[in-house]
């Protein structure tokens, strides 16, 4: 499955990064004996990082989280890929919203000072996905950020194709002459209807061309990641691999450096998996290539595709009604996944659990529940990762659900909820297939500002937008328009406001949330330790207007350092205890001062400069004298 690669690349980079040969991935590849010692360090504290699939988090390792969020050990949630939430709709890997349920009730059983900040990651979020993750994961305080540009390096090509034998004669085509390795999407792995991965695959070997791998969607996790590594070149030369064949999950959110071309033999189903794809290539930053070749019945296909995801209101009120009579506890309600229609002829089966489990989704995304999912404590830590999946699926007989509308035991009411949050979702989900077939069926503007224009995000503040870039496309082709790349990375743009508070012994040496911290001269020495102490007592950001010395070393009290700002007037909305140096002209007066308005609105600004720096608001005094009460180094370094 796609998240083991991903694990075992988020290990790799953090191996890197922190000297640590730690195991941080929780996957199938581990073995029983490290699965275990993993676990064990999670449930006593000493495992400061672990990364994993959202099965394994909701069965193996939810007790041992839990534990860790109940004594207030757990500081951090990240989602990767987060738009899968939203995307697939109620149709795949239910645990990603399961993951719901269990972030519930590690907030819930935190201290209330100590509760786990949940961060959601995506490079491809609308406004349809932002609500989902709003809905499913609320929280007190929410600040979002947004950096959103186009990948500049595939050139974007299309071919309508009229039939399979010329979509064939012409994927033989590019193979001979697009630059390698190449990644070919199929939507199916078997199909009759359309391309699958065996009828490319066959395509390409009896063109002569052997090293081709293919990867199915029943492919293990080992298959996927010598595929990846075959890609990379990362193994012996005889496992080198030119192009890979496969469904939609390959490569998702892995970092493969050097593939320059992605080739679709299929229409996506929607705009986010097209461009999630397209975006495999190039990732080292050189330039790729990006080709379409579809058939009128490929997109039959995606729109059928997009229709599946949604389960009606009719049938979901029938299994509804056969899961609602369970017991009452406190506020949740016990509902019976075995639970079946009269249409139903086997309880038990895989589907019939499938299709209950699927509609509990469907009513938590439309804020007419919110599922409480149990953990299962017999499962056993050596579990490989296909068993957790199965068991995952399996052996969910039973869950709790909290019931947040009070008419759900009304027949109209209930199909009139739901029918509305399903239109919603198909109007998202036909928006964004029509999305994707209108890039292909040409459109009269950049493909990159078509997707600026669809990514855009819209907040109470405005609307969050991105910076195009494009490598080439139809339109910019015919316009004779050259490439269009940022010489500046995409300016941050914020809504919401996450705020901290400092800490006692901050607040006692500030005034109106103002400190002023002053060395004689040049004194780097003094300036480490100010910085070294700042952070000790709870000063979570750094800004400074170019390359600054001293820097503390590992810590795990800094958020951020903000160690280049050359735009103080975009983006900088701080409210959280920050320490902010300025020396000489950096920045300019101007700068500085336009600076310093924006963090006084923050709980503490705490300014590093020297003895004699004059004010940026006023020339004529100094600005120890006016910024708050203004400490010597020693001093300040007595009282802290």
């Amino acid at each position: 499955m796609p998240t083991v690669a991903l694990a075992l690349d988020l290990e790799r980079r953090v191996r890197e990064l922190t000297h640590e040969p730690t195991a941080f991935a929780y996957h199938a590849g581990l073995a029983s004996e490290a699965k275990a010692e993993l676990v064990r360090r999670v449930r006593e504290g000493a495992q400061w990082l672990v990364i994993t699939s959202p099965e394994a988090a909701c069965t193996v390792l939810a007790g041992p989280l839990e534990t860790s969020a109940a004594e207030g050990r757990l500081d951090l949630l990240a989602i990767d890929e987060a738009h899968i939430v939203a995307e697939w709709g109620d149709d795949f890997r239910p645990a990603f919203q399961s993951l719901a349920g269990l972030r519930r009730r590690m907030l819930d059983g935190a201290p209330d000072n100590r509760r786990p900040v949940t961060v959601m990651l995506t490079a491809t979020l609308d406004d349809y996905g932002l609500e989902t993750l709003r809905r499913l994961f609320p929280g007190d305080r929410e600040l979002l950020i947004s950096a959103q540009a186009t990948r500049p390096e595939p050139a974007w090509w299309v071919s309508h194709c009229q039939s399979e034998e010329d979509k064939r004669l012409r994927f033989l085509e590019l193979c001979r002459h697009l630059p390698r390795p190449l990644i070919v999407y199929t939507t199916l792995h078997t199909s009759a209807r359309s391309t699958n991965t065996d009828t490319a695959f066959n395509w390409a070997r009896s063109a002569g061309l052997r090293a081709v791998r293919k990867i199915a969607g029943n492919a293990t996790a080992e298959q996927r990641r010598e595929a990846a590594r075959g890609l990379a070149l990362g193994g012996d030369e005889d496992q080198d691999v030119d192009i890979v064949i496969a469904t939609s999950a390959f490569g998702l959110g892995v970092d493969i450096p050097g593939v320059r071309g992605v080739v679709h033999l299929c229409v996506p189903e929607s705009v986010d998996r097209l461009y999630q794809e397209v975006g495999r290539s190039g990732r080292d930053g050189k330039a790729s290539a990006s080709v379409v070749l579809w058939t009128d019945v490929d997109a039959e296909v995606a729109r059928d595709l997009a229709d599946a995801k949604l389960i009606g209101d009719r049938k979901a009120w029938k299994r509804w009604r056969s899961m609602s009579f369970g017991r009452r506890d406190g506020g949740l309600v016990q509902v019976d996944l075995t639970a079946a229609t009269d249409d139903v002829t086997f309880p038990w089966s895989g589907m019939n659990r499938y299709w209950n489990l699927h509609t509990l989704n469907a009513m938590d995304r439309a804020g007419m529940i919110e599922v409480d999912w149990p953990v299962r404590p017999d499962v056993p830590v050596d579990a490989p990762e296909d068993e957790v999946q199965e068991i995952f699926a399996a052996h969910r007989e039973s869950t709790a659900v909290r019931i947040l509308q009070s008419d759900l035991g009304y027949e109209d009411r209930f199909r009139q909820r739901f029918r509305e949050a399903q239109s919603r979702s198909r109007s998202s989900s036909a928006a964004s297939s029509e999305s994707a077939m209108a890039i292909l069926n040409g459109l009269d503007k950049c493909v990159n500002r078509f997707l600026v224009d669809h990514y855009g995000l819209t907040t109470e503040s405005g609307r969050l937008t991105a910076v195009r870039q494009c490598g080439g496309c139809p339109a910019c082709r015919a316009a004779y328009e050259p490439p269009a790349v940022s010489t500046y990375p995409a300016v941050p743009l914020w809504d919401g406001v996450l705020s901290v508070d400092p800490q006692a012994s901050l607040s006692t040496l500030a005034e109106a949330g103002r400190l002023c911290v002053w060395v004689d001269g040049t004194d780097p020495d003094a300036e480490a330790e100010v910085v070294k102490r700042f952070i000790a007592h709870g000063v979570t950001a750094l800004v400074s207007p170019q390359q600054w010395s001293p820097v503390p070393g590992k810590t795990d009290r800094l958020w951020w350092e903000d160690r280049v700002v050359d735009k103080f007037g975009h983006g900088v909305d701080l409210r959280v205890p920050t320490l902010v140096r300025i020396q000489g002209d950096d920045p300019p007066p101007a700068e500085a001062a336009l600076l310093l308005s924006k963090l006084s609105h923050g709980p503490l600004t705490v300014v590093l400069t020297t003895e004699d720096q004059p004010s940026p608001f006023d020339h004529r005094v100094l600005l120890r004298e006016s910024w708050g009460p203004a400490y010597r180094a020693d001093q300040v370094l007595r009282r802290l």
